[in-house]
């Protein structure tokens, strides 16, 4: 028999971990937390329940394997959209914006089905960063844009994303709510002059 390369053993266990957490991200996207669990993710991902616990040990580690795979997600495209918008800081804000709201109709909206006080401290951390690392360009675009108070608006402008999430999810077309979102955005900016 021949034998196993370390390599090949790594590379095999790398494509069941991408298997378990691609599953994880579809059950959390299309059924909502309650349905990431252990059972579900190893029959989505076509795999054994004990080759998940070699990824998560509950149901709970797999929705934070879950969502930062999402954010892992949403921030390679933002990044992505960033470099494609060029240098302008007014073309940088909307290409954020669209970013933003083509990936929560795309299905990468947070979901409030996800309690993050059930997570553990470490992946609530993890997640505190790649949430900052999202944030941080838009709070980046409103300081070039010459906003007044960077953190209040981007809390602002953060919410008005978010608020339009919902309506994306019953029908709104993203560029309608793109264009909404970027005048609500442009005309706080300005206002806070």
């Amino acid at each position: 028999m021949p034998k196993i390369s370390a390599a090949t053993v790594a590379e095999h266990r790398a494509m069941k971990e991408r298997q378990v957490v691609a599953a994880a991200v579809e059950l959390l996207t299309t059924e909502g937390a309650s349905a990431v669990t252990p059972a579900a993710v190893a029959e989505r991902a076509g795999l054994a329940r004990t080759s998940v616990y070699q990824y998560a040990r509950s149901g709970n580690e797999l929705v934070a394997l879950a969502v930062e795979e999402t954010f892992v997600q949403v921030n390679a495209a933002l990044a992505a959209a960033l470099e494609a918008a060029g240098p302008e800081p007014a073309a940088r804000l909307e290409a954020i914006i669209r970013t933003m709201l083509q990936g929560a109709a795309d299905g990468h909206a947070p979901d409030p089905s996800v309690d993050v006080a059930t997570l553990g401290p470490d992946q609530q951390e993890r997640l505190r960063q790649l949430h900052q690392e999202l944030v941080a360009p838009l709070s980046a675009a409103i300081a070039a844009v010459g906003g007044g108070d960077v953190a209040v608006l981007t809390a602002i402008s953060w919410g008005a994303i978010n608020g339009v999430v919902p309506l994306i999810e019953h029908g709104m077309a993203v560029e309608a709510a793109v264009a909404s979102v970027v005048a609500y955005v442009r005309a706080g900016v300005s206002a806070s002059r």
